[in-house]
């Protein structure tokens, strides 16, 4: 069994992914129906591909929600469908399962609940291919820029469907958007690493902002109106709380049953700092990203559990896009010190607003200070609930500057952060080498 399990997780565990997402979304509205006592009805025409149509002419921008605007069937097979064509991509260029490939898959169905489609993501992979042939470099070297792209694909989706214009100038002008993206990016992003010195996660997050406020700048300097939305709710989607302690406790179970030392691995794998560049996979093994992801997946799952906390499709993705972290610098020590730096600075604010009910928004914010774990890594705790509280203090500020385009805002607000606390914490107080050792390939 030991041996099937570890096949199955070695080769196969991300299809089986994608099969159970296409699976459930066929399934889930019936069963949810049949719960209710309403019957069991099964019309996929209407409660999937008409829902996928929603999806694919939606603007997209910050914030809208899939499943609000589609139902959870055509969210659901918008992200299998995703998974799918990214996973025969990556076969066909035969790229290793590395932590940061392994990163970018995973962030790619999380921000596929609310931003990503096949549409709005195919421009911008264009864009890269053509970057890689003028500089005569194969296109499977920028695999990580491919995987990590689209944060910014909401442009093409917003300037098709979402500025007025006719479909005869707004197709090539959504298309040509995507593909200059792409073809800037690759370079891009590796300059803007510089920046922060490698304490932010969500790197590319930060160049795509960059990029957005030159997108936005043109499109208002035209008199192109460009506005965020709100489109989602608060209700519980019951369907997501069992998802997600699911499929952590699978994935911890699968392994603990292929690799008996998981134990041992992961405990040295909690002294890294986490700082970029890192590979778990290729430092440790899959089993240990697996149970990695697996205990950060229970912890937020008890988190939005004790706290009542809406676990609708925008907060289940982005807990999903940051689970594939795991294998790319994210840990439980590096990333609780960040947790409670945001956490704290959330209930001040509900105490100065009287208000104890958290936005979206805000939720989003705390889920995606994970970003700055690598600062309380390399650091220590204080610094890492520093950086916690300067994420929720900057990131609502970044989403005006870059109008909603880049779904990854909160990367965009943790560069400046990063570059913040790292300059407080290696050159005023010289905290050095002190906290944390660094990965194996630094």
């Amino acid at each position: 069994m030991r041996k099937a399990v570890a096949y199955l997780s070695d080769h196969y565990y991300l299809d089986i992914m994608a099969f159970f997402f296409l699976l459930l979304s066929f399934l889930i509205e019936p069963l949810l129906s049949l719960a209710a006592n309403n019957g069991f009805v099964f019309n996929p025409v209407d409660q999937v591909f008409k829902g996928y149509l929603k999806i694919i002419t939606s603007p997209s921008i910050l914030i809208t929600d899939y499943v609000y605007i589609a139902g959870i069937g055509a969210a659901l097979f918008n992200v299998g469908t995703i998974l799918i064509i990214n996973l025969l991509l990556i076969k066909l260029l035969k790229i290793k399962m590395t932590g940061p490939v392994y990163a970018g898959i995973i962030m790619i169905c999380g921000f596929s609940f609310f931003g990503k489609n096949i549409f709005n993501t195919l421009p911008i992979y264009l864009g890269i291919y053509l970057f890689s042939i003028i500089k005569k470099v194969p296109f499977k070297s920028y695999i990580l820029a491919i995987l990590f792209s689209t944060g910014i694909s909401p442009l093409v989706s917003y300037a098709i469907f979402g500025l007025g214009l006719s479909y005869y100038g707004s197709i090539p002008l959504g298309i040509g958007c995507g593909i200059i993206v792409g073809f800037i990016l690759p370079a891009f992003a590796a300059h803007t690493i510089i920046f922060h010195e490698g304490f932010n996660l969500y790197n590319t997050g930060f160049a795509l902002g960059i990029l957005s406020v030159c997108f936005y700048g043109i499109f208002t300097f035209f008199n192109l109106k460009v506005e965020t939305v709100s489109l989602y709710d608060y209700s519980d989607s019951v369907v997501f709380y069992y998802i997600l302690p699911i499929l952590s406790i699978l994935k911890i179970a699968v392994a603990i049953i292929s690799d008996p030392e998981v134990f041992k691995k992961y405990w040295s794998l909690m002294k890294t700092s986490g700082r970029l560049v890192t590979d778990y996979a290729g430092e440790y093994n899959r089993e240990t990203v697996m149970f990695n992801f697996g205990l950060i997946g229970l912890v937020l799952f008890f988190i939005c559990l004790i706290f009542q906390i809406p676990m609708n499709g925008v907060i289940f993705g982005s807990i999903l896009s940051i689970l594939g972290f795991a294998g790319y610098g994210l840990h439980l020590r590096n990333v609780l010190p960040v947790w409670i730096g945001a956490g704290l600075m959330l209930f001040f604010k509900c105490l100065i607003d009287n208000n104890y009910v958290l936005s979206i928004s805000n939720i989003m914010c705390f889920v995606f200070a994970s970003g700055l774990a690598p600062l309380s890594g390399r650091y220590g705790i204080i610094f890492g609930i520093i950086a916690g509280i300067l994420h929720i203090l900057i990131t609502p500020l970044t989403i005006g500057f870059q109008g909603g385009f880049d779904l990854y805002n909160n990367g965009f607000s943790a560069g400046f952060v990063a570059a913040i606390v790292y300059v407080l914490a290696e050159k005023i107080f010289n905290r050095g080498e002190r906290y944390g050792r660094k990965s194996k390939n630094k």
